[in-house]
């Protein structure tokens, strides 16, 4: 996803998530009925309904745009665009998004929604990067441990067992920031797989959709209020870089 472009959202309508018409747009193309592909939602246009769609593989679950068309029943998938080049989105759910946020800091009149990992080596060059410069937002944290950061879990657990948001983005700036391996106590095996405790397995599962939801295809990835990515670079004033999803 390039950073910073200009979004259309379709707003006309709201979406379609009846269940009965969803079975009944579903029926209208093959595709749709497999069981590998979730019909989501649905908006309404003139012409065909813009779908919002889940695919799921052994390596998780991606969400995807589909265009049907309601007259001859073709389905295609992938990015619609405008006649001005502008890509059509489905709607994001703001619901998704912010239960997915893992804590909050700063008390800035500007949202700022951020999908990090603190294994990342791109997220720590943010963090160091929007030292200082902040001030005008209020940061919502949205931790993303990417799979092939066997550290990062641990990090994670250990963040979110601050008693307080503020106690958490401590936490994540001694990480970043300040190299600590707190965090290393809880690793009770390093050649298994880190087990989450319970509570936040289940926030990290909240995250895990709210980043998919947002589109996020890497860390770190920063979004507005309106949920529209920006570059962190025009946020704290230097070159973005972030690591890509596998």
């Amino acid at each position: 996803m390039i950073a910073g472009v200009m979004i259309t959202l379709i707003q006309a309508t709201e979406p379609i998530v009846n269940k009965t018409k969803l079975q009944e747009i579903k029926a209208e193309n093959k595709v749709l009925q497999s069981p590998s592909l979730h019909l989501v939602g649905a908006v309404d246009k003139p012409g065909n309904y813009l779908l919002k769609l889940e695919a799921k593989s052994p390596r998780g679950t991606q969400l995807l745009t589909g265009f049907l068309d309601k007259k001859t029943g073709e389905l295609h998938i992938g990015t619609g665009y405008e006649k001005d080049g502008k890509p059509i989105l489905f709607p994001k759910d703001a619901d998704i998004i912010k239960a997915g946020v893992s804590f909050s800091y700063g008390k800035g009149s500007k949202d700022l929604y951020l999908v990090t990992d603190p294994e990342c080596p791109y997220c720590i060059k943010f963090e160091k990067a929007a030292e200082g410069k902040l001030d005008d937002y209020t940061v919502h944290v949205i931790l993303y441990p990417l799979p092939f950061h066997k550290k990062a879990p641990a990090m994670a657990e250990w963040i979110m067992q601050g008693k307080s948001d503020a106690e958490k983005k401590e936490r994540l700036s001694q990480i970043t920031l300040k190299n600590s391996t707190e965090y290393r106590a809880l690793i009770i095996d390093a050649k298994k797989p880190f087990k989450y405790t319970s509570e936040t397995q289940e926030k990290v599962n909240r995250s895990q959709k709210a980043a998919r939801e947002l589109g996020a295809r890497g860390t770190p990835a920063t979004y507005d209020a309106s949920f529209t990515q920006v570059p962190w670079s025009s946020i704290v004033g230097a070159k973005p870089k972030k690591k890509r999803i596998r």
